[in-house]
């Protein structure tokens, strides 16, 4: 027996950081603890992983068992954190190695740097001076980084060095963290009314309670929900938990981080896309030693490996945007559920306008319940008035411009909803009737006048904008059809001339400038405000006195199964802008059915009444939260064979009992980039038996690599 083997070794299955669906044998001579993480060589590839399992002994069979190449001294997943990826991949259809992945990024997050702080000698003998005094109760009461002493507490490094120079104080090092300095004397949230308080109390009472439930904060918009969720972040702060806080799209956070600094003089660690390497590092590091922190992010803050998590709040929890489409196919609402479970946490879900999965669960009690129905201060709810459209063929009535001017002489601020991006949604050949399409999908091209460019919207494809036809080649011949957010604008401006307004739409929020767009429209500076629906997320909008819906007859055009649920909960929201002074609001809907029984709803302000009227269409119609889809999108460049890989599919799913299996049909979009989409939609009602039918058969099998499938569990759109 040679030296080299008469070496020790340990065993172990590891879960690679990367697209594989399963675990793999490692050896190490180094003893590894379950949850540790690793280095392997993964197909010559280096990638992360994490050992998910010791093994006792050597694996048997016939294979080499690769060398861990290197660990991480300083960190490493806790078993719920492992249990999460793990039944994420379950739930979602997804290789385990894809959903750790998620969790552990790049070896970049892995790297330590170093914060000099300080400790107290406690042998000094010399006489004190009142400002080293301070100092010195300062850094006995708070660990407190040498930046942080220097740069918010004001003491000059020169200060410092001379109580070190003296042995006064010694100067020690601990790992770089990302934690602001978070001091709970410094907390300054607004007092809380009466109602309010009845309601935090009412929650931290079931939040303590050991029976696990989620709360659903219920509450008309305005009244206090996230002053409320705001001291109750503060109570599991003060008793150093983690919190994580989930927004629908973080580049409208800008209010919302405003308001949290205010109220907790500190700024929240913000997760997303758009953070610094080193910034995103510190984050995950402080996440995953457990250490007192908020985190504020849209969908992928919830893969955040928090070790000491507290409470999460999901914010809007109604809001589409929770949905991951693309990739890796998720509801960052339903995982964050699934996360405090496992994490034994509390989470509250917020919104004035629940989701009707979210209503139906508190409604049969698997949620706690608590609302807010009180507006805040003296404001009131804001009155809906109809504008009958009919005998009207152009998309502003008189009707309407005349209120709007009469609103804007009084000097009030307005709101103009126009739930369409661009400048025309269609540009049309007069002579050949042939529309303006994108060449890599099934789509028209939607003019953007302010970019000059035709633009697809489901691709990206854009091209310059000529009057001549492509198909026909006659000259002058292209014109507009319908209109958007552009071209409202500007049939505003040359009606409005004396006023100042402004655009909001996805398009102009990652502007430079939309932050102080925000502080004009906050101040009372812009009176006319043009947006799309981003304009109904959040943002708290004081000075709006009254709303105007231009287009609330096209958001029925949809075959969507929540369609009805989308426009009652876009309409509340943006009613819900107005209102916030003395004076009450007025929303105004130009309709051509003014008879539409969700229109009645709405006037009357009768939430019950339209939830009950859905909820009772979804029973009768076995559908979600009855009963459990999942849908499968095939893609390829071959319409033939993406057709019979359907077939296949769906020959294979229906000798499966418990199932009911529809489709395959072609998509409502057939072709987007470059591929043909067919659909297949599977119901059940019984949790989880899609999930293991689909992974106990692999479907490659009946598949061929020119045809990709993408599994989305609990599906919110069917284009």
């Amino acid at each position: 027996m040679n030296k080299k083997d008469s070496i020790k070794k340990y065993y172990y299955n590891v879960v690679p950081a990367h697209n594989y669906n399963g675990t793999l044998s490692y050896c190490s001579e180094i003893n590894l603890k379950f949850g540790s993480i690793v280095t392997i060589d993964l197909r010559k590839k280096i990638v992360l992983g994490c050992i998910v399992k010791r093994l006792l002994k050597k694996p048997e069979g016939n294979f080499k068992i690769k060398s861990i190449l290197a660990h991480s001294p300083y960190y490493f997943l806790d078993k719920k954190i492992i249990d999460f990826f793990i039944w994420f991949s379950n739930y979602n259809i997804c290789s385990l190695g894809a959903s750790l992945k998620l969790i552990l990024l790049n070896a970049d997050i892995l790297k330590t740097e170093h914060d000099n702080y300080f400790k107290i000698n406690k042998n000094y003998k010399l006489k004190l001076t009142n400002k080293q005094i301070l100092f010195l109760k300062l850094i006995n009461n708070h660990i407190l980084t040498e930046q942080i002493l220097i740069s918010k507490e004001n003491y000059r490094k020169s200060f410092i060095n001379n109580l070190v120079k003296k042995n006064i104080i010694i100067k020690k090092q601990k790992i770089k963290s990302a934690i602001f300095n978070i001091r709970k004397e410094k907390f300054n949230l607004n007092k809380l009314t009466d109602h309010q308080e009845k309601i935090y109390t009412g929650i931290l009472h079931n939040l303590n309670n050991k029976n696990f439930k989620p709360m659903y904060l219920d509450g008309t918009t305005g009244s206090g929900k996230t002053e409320v969720y705001f001291k109750i972040i503060k109570y599991f702060l003060e008793r150093k938990k983690q919190v994580l806080v989930l927004i629908p799209e973080i580049a409208l956070s800008t209010q919302w981080v405003s308001r949290f600094e205010k109220a907790f003089n500190f700024k929240p660690n913000i997760w997303n896309s758009g953070i610094r390497k080193s910034e995103k590092r510190l984050i995950w590091q402080s996440a995953i030693k457990g250490e007192t922190m908020i985190a504020v992010g849209a969908r992928s803050s919830i893969f955040l490996p928090f070790s000491n998590l507290g409470l999460i709040i999901v914010d809007e929890e109604n809001d589409i945007s929770y949905k991951q489409e693309d990739q890796l196919i998720y509801n960052a609402r339903d995982m964050a559920i699934v996360k405090s479970k496992i994490n034994q946490s509390n989470i509250i879900l917020v919104s004035a306008t629940p989701s009707i999965e979210t209503y139906y669960n508190y409604i049969t009690n698997k949620y706690s319940y608590k609302n807010l129905y009180k507006r805040f201060g003296v404001a009131k709810s804001p009155k809906i008035k109809v504008i009958n459209m009919k005998n009207n063929n152009k998309f502003f009535s008189q009707e309407l411009i005349d209120i709007l001017e009469s609103k804007l002489k009084r000097k009030k601020q307005v709101l103009v909803l126009i739930n369409r991006r661009g400048y025309a949604p269609i540009k049309i050949c007069i002579k050949c009737g042939r529309k303006k399409h994108c060449k890599y999908c099934d789509v028209n091209l939607v003019y953007h006048k302010n970019k000059k460019l035709m633009i697809c919207h489901h691709c990206g494809y854009s091209e310059q904008l000529s009057t001549n036809c492509s198909y026909c080649h006659k000259e002058n011949t292209i014109i507009s059809l319908g209109f958007g957010i552009e071209k409202v604008t500007e049939e505003l401006k040359s009606k409005l001339k004396n006023y100042r307004m402004v655009s909001l739409s996805s398009d102009s929020i990652n502007n430079a400038n939309f932050t102080e767009t925000l502080k004009k429209i906050e101040n009372g500076s812009i009176n006319l405000i043009i947006g799309t629906q981003i304009i109904s997320k959040g943002f708290n909008f004081l000075k709006l006195n009254s709303v105007f819906i231009l287009d609330f007859d096209c958001w029925f055009y949809s075959t969507d199964i929540r369609t009805n649920e989308k426009i009652f909960q876009l309409t509340q929201q943006v009613s819900g802008r107005t209102s916030r002074d003395k004076e009450t609001g007025e929303v105004y809907i130009q309709t051509y059915d003014k008879n539409n029984y969700l229109l009645k709803a709405l006037i009357a302000n009768d939430r019950e009444s339209f939830y009950k009227n859905e909820l009772s269409f979804r029973r009768t119609s076995n559908l979600p939260p009855y009963t459990k889809l999942i849908a499968i999108i095939l893609l390829g460049k071959e319409i033939a064979i993406v057709r019979r890989v359907s077939e296949n599919i769906k020959n294979y799913l229906e000798t499966h009992k418990n199932l009911t299996v529809l489709g395959p049909i072609p998509a409502p979009i057939e072709y987007i980039r470059k591929e043909y989409r067919y659909r297949i939609l599977i119901k059940t009602n019984q949790p989880f038996l899609a999930q293991n039918i689909i992974r106990k058969h692999d479907f490659n099998k009946l598949c061929i690599k020119s045809v990709k499938i993408k599994v989305d569990v609990d599906p919110l759109s069917f284009f």
